[in-house]
């Protein structure tokens, strides 16, 4: 009888020894992720706020480089005081027409819209 207590007195401390091996283990690694994540916390920012903020010189505008030669106004044809009938007639478009054009082109979109999805 005494032998089966010691036995299990043995078997005891055994199991006791290695629960407590496996506890410090996992102590150990919890300890280690934790100094891990915070040297990853310290890390130093790429940029800084002093070199993310804004001073007076980020506000100046750098100088224009202005074209040599100043750009005159060429008309395709020239100016006419005084059109003739015949010539009004050549570029004349009627308000109406314009108006049509243009609800023309506006029906045709809602049409193509409406239709679509249609196979």
């Amino acid at each position: 009888m005494l032998v089966v207590a010691g036995i299990a007195l043995l078997a005891f401390v055994i199991t006791l020894s290695v629960l407590a091996t496996s506890a410090a283990g996992r102590a150990r690694q919890a300890a280690t992720q934790a100094a891990e994540e915070s040297v990853r916390a310290k890390k130093q920012p790429l940029l800084t706020t002093e070199e993310l903020a804004l001073g007076a010189e980020d506000f100046i505008l750098p100088p224009l480089d202005r074209p040599e030669a100043k750009l005159e106004y060429a008309p395709f044809r020239p100016r006419l005081t005084r059109w003739s009938a015949d010539l009004a007639a050549k570029y004349w478009v009627e308000p109406r027409d314009i108006a049509a054009e243009i609800v023309e082109s506006i029906n045709d979109q809602n049409m193509q819209r409406l239709f679509q999805d249609v196979p």
